[in-house]
C-alpha cells in the first residue's frame, strides 16, 4: 500500500470513529445536532478524479492512466464521456476498473443524452458501469431568467424518470449560477425548487470564484451536496471581470475562454498562489470541516482545469490530491 492510502479503505473507519465519539459527547451535552451527525456512517464516500482533467492521457492510454491513478490512491473516477480505447464497451471498462479497485463516483451527462430517443440506451450504458449519479455538467438555462423554471422542471422530471432505475440526476455549477436571482441566486433557487433526490454537485472553486462561501453552502444544503468538485482557485470573479468585459465576449463559451485565460495568467505569475489544491485561495480546512458537520457522506472529486507551468495534467492532478489529503 502507498502512503496515500484511500479514504474509503483506511481513513473512513478512523473518521467514522471520531464522528461517533464526537456525536456521543455532544449528545451528553444536549447538542447532538451540531457535531458530526454521522455516528457510524462514513463522512466521505472517497476521493475520485474527474477524468476530463486528464482527457488526453485517457485518449492516449486509458489503461495506463487509470492504473497510475489507482496507484496514487484514488478511490474512483468521475466520467466525462471519454472511455479511451474502451469506446462504447461499458462492460470491459467496468471490468478493468474493478481490477484496479476503482469505482465510478458519477458521470457528467447532458440532457441531450437523456432525450426520449436516447434515454434507454444511456441508462443501460451507465447501469453497466455501476453509475448511480448522472450529473448535468452545465446548462445555460440555469443562469437565465427565461430558462431557470424550465431546467428546474426538467431536473424534477428526470429525477422521477430515473428513480425506478436506482439512479439520480444532478447538476454541476460554474460561476454564473451564483448570479443574483430574486432574493438569492440561481443555484439556490434550483436547490430550493428541485426534489430532494436531485443532487447539487457543488464545484467549490467556481462557487468561491463567484464570491460565495462554499462552507456555508455545504451546511445549508447538506443533504443535496453529495458530490463536490475539489479544484484550486487563484482569483475572484470581480478581479477577473474587468479584462473580460473589456474584451466584450459573445456568448458563454467565449466568456469562459477569457475566464480561463485569466486563471492561467494568475497561476503562472509569481504571486504566492497556484492552481494546486492547498496552494490557492480557498480555505480548504473550512470546506472539509463543513462536510464533516453534515449528515450525508460525500464524494470528493479532484478536478484540474488549469495546470501550473512545467506540470503535466497527471502531475497536477496528483499534486492537488496530495494537497487535499494534507487537509483531510
Amino acid at each position: 500500500m502507498t502512503a496515500l492510502n484511500t479514504l474509503k479503505r483506511f481513513a473512513m473507519p478512523w473518521l467514522a470513529a471520531v464522528a461517533f465519539s464526537f456525536s456521543g459527547a455532544a449528545l451528553a451535552a444536549g447538542d447532538h445536532d451540531h457535531h458530526h451527525k454521522h455516528a457510524e456512517e462514513r463522512i466521505f464516500e472517497g476521493v475520485s478524479v474527474q477524468l476530463w482533467s486528464v482527457k488526453d492521457d485517457v485518449s492516449d492510454d486509458v489503461k495506463g492512466t487509470l492504473k497510475q491513478l489507482a496507484d496514487w490512491g484514488f478511490d474512483g473516477v468521475e466520467l466525462a464521456g471519454n472511455l479511451g480505447e474502451f469506446g462504447d464497451d461499458a462492460q470491459a471498462f467496468k471490468a478493468y476498473l474493478d481490477s484496479l479497485g476503482l469505482e465510478v463516483s458519477g458521470a457528467h451527462v447532458g440532457f441531450d443524452q437523456l432525450t426520449d430517443e436516447k434515454f434507454d440506451a444511456t441508462v443501460q450504458f451507465y447501469k453497466t458501469l455501476g453509475v448511480n449519479w448522472l450529473i448535468v455538467p452545465a446548462d445555460g438555462r440555469a443562469w437565465n431568467d427565461d430558462g431557470i423554471e424550465d431546467i428546474v422542471a426538467d431536473l424534477n422530471a428526470m429525477a422521477e424518470r430515473l428513480a425506478p432505475h436506482g439512479m439520480q440526476i444532478g447538476y454541476h455549477n460554474h460561476q454564473d449560477e451564483f448570479n443574483t436571482y430574486k432574493d438569492s441566486t440561481y443555484w439556490e433557487y434550483m436547490a430550493d425548487n428541485t426534489a430532494d433526490n436531485v443532487i447539487m454537485q457543488l464545484d467549490i472553486s467556481w462557487a468561491y470564484f463567484a464570491g460565495m462561501d462554499p462552507a456555508k453552502l455545504i451546511r445549508q444544503y447538506e443533504s443535496r451536496v453529495r458530490t463536490a468538485h475539489i479544484k484550486a482557485q487563484v482569483t475572484h470573479y470581480k478581479d477577473a471581470m474587468p479584462a473580460i468585459e473589456k474584451a466584450n465576449p459573445e456568448g458563454w463559451g467565449e466568456k469562459m475562454g477569457l475566464v480561463f485565460a485569466e486563471l492561467n495568467k494568475v497561476t503562472a505569475a509569481d504571486n504566492g498562489v497556484t492552481s494546486i489544491v492547498g496552494q490557492d485561495l480557498v480555505d480548504w480546512s473550512a470546506v472539509i470541516e463543513a462536510f464533516k458537520d453534515t449528515s450525508k457522506s460525500t464524494w470528493l472529486v479532484v478536478e484540474q482545469e488549469v495546470y501550473p507551468e512545467g506540470m503535466t495534467p497527471m502531475e497536477a492532478v496528483k499534486a492537488s490530491k496530495d494537497g487535499l489529503m494534507d487537509v483531510l
